[in-house]
């Protein structure tokens, strides 16, 4: 889960979305979920140890997604890294309450001495809206008021607050303070939607380009319309940031890296696929799924199902970065990135269930 920053190198993450699936070849789990939960703490470690930049974790509720609570995952990376961003993709902030939320992003980036980030979308499924008594159909209009008050009881000492689904807020003051004050980095999640797109360059904060969707030209215009905001807005160049995810594996031969993941990535999409069905997906989603046979190759892969040896891992990423519509120009694999993506499978993992 990489991001470029304006004027900055490409930045690589590793990002987990918590599912915990059995084997593909045995049908029986390979670890409990208390050592699923320790592998990821240990791999965001080892991220670290590897040069990575940022480390990753999604939030899911009542499936095999079991990572419900990211901000607890990352402190227990916070105690064990010194470097490495701690980040959310994404976390569900309709489900919450901003307060909450506010308090436990702030206690993180205090353990993590202000390496927390917060990516925010609005989920996937209805399901989760339905089991919290949730109406799915307001979730972008309860996120932005949620959004509202989180923000300024981050940057405002004390807060009055009215707004219309949650109670007010009256002359509060939010403890702890995030460790440099003011607000923790933010990223919006956008698969398809323009609006969102251009709301996050016009209010400052980051882009997050799901593009394990589509193929990556099909997000150039996000990022343009994100970017162009941005400026237009005249918020500080620095932080003015698109990142983008891939699944990745990698192992010595390209034949034998899709021969090992194959099994496992077909597991781990026939889980995606069953949940779509059982649980249901978001309208715009559901418009994104719809299309999704149409951006396979000839091998049944999507351009983010990135495999192979570190040579062609590493063109594939490079090519993802330029945008470029012919793969097999050798100068678009070689020209600057613009952004890249990435989400890394480990050994350790490969063989548990998860493509990444």
């Amino acid at each position: 889960m990489p991001r470029k920053e304006r004027g900055a190198p490409t930045q690589l993450g590793l990002l987990t979305l918590g599912d915990h699936l059995p084997d593909p070849h045995t049908r029986r789990y390979a670890e409990s979920q208390a050592e699923r939960f320790a592998l990821w703490v240990d791999l965001c470690a080892r991220a670290e140890r590897g040069g990575f930049d940022s480390c990753w974790v999604g939030e899911h509720h009542f499936n095999d997604y079991i990572l419900s609570s990211p901000q607890m995952v990352l402190a227990a990376v916070a105690m064990r890294t010194e470097r490495i961003r701690l980040g959310t993709a994404v976390s569900l902030l309709a489900n919450h309450d901003p307060v909450r939320f506010a308090e436990d992003f702030a206690t993180l980036d205090l353990l993590s001495r202000g390496r927390a980030e917060i990516g925010f979308g609005s989920g996937i499924t209805p399901h989760t809206f339905a089991l919290l008594g949730q109406d799915p159909e307001r979730a972008h209009e309860v996120m932005a008021e949620h959004l509202d008050l989180l923000l300024r009881l981050w940057e405002e000492e004390k807060v009055d607050w009215t707004g219309i689904h949650r109670a007010p807020f009256r002359g509060g003051r939010v403890e702890p303070r995030t460790y440099r004050g003011g607000r923790i980095p933010i990223h919006f999640a956008s698969g398809t939607s323009e609006g969102t797109a251009e709301r996050a360059g016009r209010e400052g904060h980051r882009l997050m380009l799901m593009t394990i969707y589509k193929r990556y030209r099909d997000f150039r215009r996000l990022g343009e319309i994100y970017r162009e905001a941005y400026a237009a807005a005249g918020h500080p160049a620095e932080g003015c940031c698109v990142s983008a995810v891939a699944y990745v594996h990698v192992r010595r031969d390209d034949a034998d890296a899709w021969a090992f993941w194959q099994p496992y990535q077909r597991n781990y999409l026939r889980f995606v696929m069953g949940l779509a069905r059982d649980q249901g997906l978001s309208a715009s989603l559901q418009a994104v799924q719809d299309e999704a046979p149409s951006f396979l190759d000839e091998r049944g892969r999507r351009e983010a199902d990135v495999c192979g040896s570190p040579t062609e891992v590493a063109e594939r990423l490079l090519w993802a970065d330029t945008g470029s519509e012919a793969r097999e120009t050798q100068s678009a694999r070689n020209a600057g990135a613009t952004f890249s993506p990435i989400n890394v499978s480990d050994p350790r993992t490969r063989s548990k269930g998860s493509p990444a």
